[in-house]
């Protein structure tokens, strides 16, 4: 019972998709940041899926990207885009700690926000182009993969960042904050991300082995997934030393850098 009021719970708040059943239990609100990167899988189910009716509508290729790039911020209801414009405008303010953590709840849209997802949409849907133009999206089984392990990844790294550090004062997750308690659900989300790691790696070693077919891109897919990881990381960090703790909006900040970064690396290589 508890396992699906927390799904459903992860669903409710970080799926657009209408959820089928309304449940919440404060109770519970640590487990469902478990059923976050499931939530994750899920979009990325639906973002191949898009990629894949695209591709057999013949739609020109910038369309293509376009729809892609918009994608994983219209399902998820804008809610991580909401929290990397809230922390840009924050910590570019480069104001005393106070005052960056109160212009971090405030509900205006500052100039800092506006100025970094306008980069952060150049730089994703240019991303996606040169992805498609250097024919690294041909439906084949890495490619498949990196599409939706991407939002997995990205999802299980950000829950571990809320589980695994002290949240800010006004952060929604302080109550239910218990560094001995998150510790089992610490060592579940790592497995998810080691699991992500591993299927590339296996997929290129069955390829040495002849019992996959041989395809130079594995490692492509290894690259992006370490990319999302070590920006997710490398983002939460800064964020937290920036703004004093971690919060609902660090990790959509730490979220939304991360995937841009895997989408980076599918263009480069």
């Amino acid at each position: 019972m508890k396992y699906r009021t927390a799904f459903f719970m992860a669903w409710g708040n970080f799926f657009a998709v209408p959820c089928p059943y309304k449940l919440w239990n404060d109770e519970w609100r640590r487990l469902q940041l478990i059923f976050f990167p499931v939530i994750g899988l899920i979009m990325g189910l639906i973002w191949y899926g898009l990629y894949w009716t695209m591709q057999r509508l013949g739609l020109p290729l910038p369309i293509q990207a376009g729809i892609l790039t918009v994608y994983p911020f219209i399902i998820s209801g804008f809610i991580h885009l909401d929290g990397f414009m809230d922390c840009n405008d924050a910590i570019l303010s480069r104001r005393s700690l106070e005052e960056r953590q109160r212009i971090l709840k405030d509900s205006h849209v500052g100039a800092f926000a506006v100025i970094s997802v306008v980069i952060l949409f150049v730089m994703f849907y240019s991303s996606m182009w040169s992805a498609f133009g250097k024919g690294l999206m041909g439906g084949s089984v890495q490619d498949v993969s990196t599409l939706i392990l991407i939002p997995f990844v990205s999802r299980a790294c950000s829950a571990h960042a809320v589980l695994a550090n002290q949240p800010i004062g006004h952060s929604q997750y302080v109550q239910s904050y218990n560094k001995n308690e998150n510790r089992k659900y610490i060592i579940l989300l790592l497995f998810m991300v080691l699991a992500a790691l591993l299927i590339p790696i296996l997929c290129q070693m069955g390829a040495y082995m002849k019992t996959a077919s041989v395809n130079a891109n594995y490692w492509i897919v290894l690259l992006s997934i370490a990319a999302v990881i070590t920006v997710s990381l490398s983002a939460s960090l800064y964020g937290r030393k920036q703004l004093g703790g971690m919060s609902g909006d660090i990790a959509g900040y730490a979220l939304t850098w991360a995937e841009l970064a895997g989408v980076f690396i599918i263009a480069l290589f």
